[in-house]
């Protein structure tokens, strides 16, 4: 696993869990990221990450990202990049 904030454009990932508080968590979650979620990183330089979750494209600010923990495989919960 690791941040949404270290993929590259092109990528799909998918949602495991997240870091912070519960504030941003529930934020989150009204954007559609919830464990299990694929999503596809469309944008990832400079500024925002421009990313697509259930066909919308959403900006998230790297900060954000960093408690957006995701990883390669839908199945594999500890999947660790390449």
């Amino acid at each position: 696993m690791c941040p949404l904030s270290k993929c590259k454009c092109g990528e799909v990932v998918y949602v495991k869990g997240f870091s912070g508080c519960p504030n941003l968590r529930k934020r989150l979650h009204g954007m559609g990221l919830i464990p299990g979620e694929e999503i596809r990183i469309i944008s990832c330089g400079r500024g925002p990450m421009v990313i697509s979750v259930k066909g919308t494209n959403v900006a998230l600010g790297r900060g954000m990202a960093e408690h957006i923990m995701v990883a390669c495989t839908r199945s594999c919960p500890l999947s660790s990049r390449p």
